[in-house]
């Protein structure tokens, strides 16, 4: 389980297709390393992946092709960055809100608003399917990174990006028609799937 704030970010060093599955390497920091161990789980890009190997400099995870298919790894290229949190401890500060990990789906970068130097507007259309989920003032995952939904529209959301989330993100990086990794508050799925149930909706 992870909380969704990102602080660290790593490269992309190789990414290669084994089958239809796909073998990922980083590059990241030596102090991100220093408790890393292979079997640990490590979210990418909000993607929850189980550490293959550690050497040096480098993490190698073995991404299902099941995984790939829902998100954004299918897309990935050398040298891309990519955001990274280590699972969630016992003794640590929740800080955002639960992510698990699995990706729901992809959607792309619709507008890129920067109304003035404190903060950057990004919407997001994540199509019919799954506009039904999104909720204004609730927690979302975008990237891995845990935000809060400001507008809702008929299949997207606008966030409210604050410096140093760009700062310390991959978002910074990202432009109109791009894909990110969406996944929506379980608590807002379980709800939803209640009132369904409930209400035959």
């Amino acid at each position: 389980m992870f909380t969704g704030i990102v602080k660290e970010t790593g490269k992309i060093y190789e990414i290669r297709k084994k089958s239809e599955d796909y073998i990922l390497t980083l590059e990241v920091s030596k102090s991100f390393l220093e408790d890393v161990k292979e079997g640990d789980s490590i979210s990418v890009d909000g993607v929850c992946l189980t550490v293959e190997r550690v050497w040096e400099s480098f993490l190698r995870f073995y991404a299902l092709s099941q995984s790939a298919e829902k998100s954004i790894i299918r897309f990935y290229k050398k040298n891309k960055e990519v955001n990274l949190e280590k699972s969630m401890r016992v003794d640590d500060r929740f800080g955002g809100h639960i992510v698990l990990g699995h990706v729901d789906t992809t959607g792309y970068v619709k507008k890129i608003i920067k109304p003035n130097r404190n903060k950057v507007e990004i919407e997001i259309d994540v199509g019919s399917k799954f506009s039904k989920f999104l909720v204004e003032n609730d927690s979302i995952s975008v990237n891995g990174i845990s935000l809060t939904i400001k507008n809702v529209f008929e299949n997207s959301f606008i966030l409210d990006i604050i410096p140093e989330t760009l700062k310390i993100t991959n978002l910074k990086n990202l432009n109109v028609g791009e894909r990110v990794n969406i996944e929506i508050n379980q608590i807002t799925k379980n709800i939803y799937k209640f009132l369904k149930e409930k209400n035959n909706v």
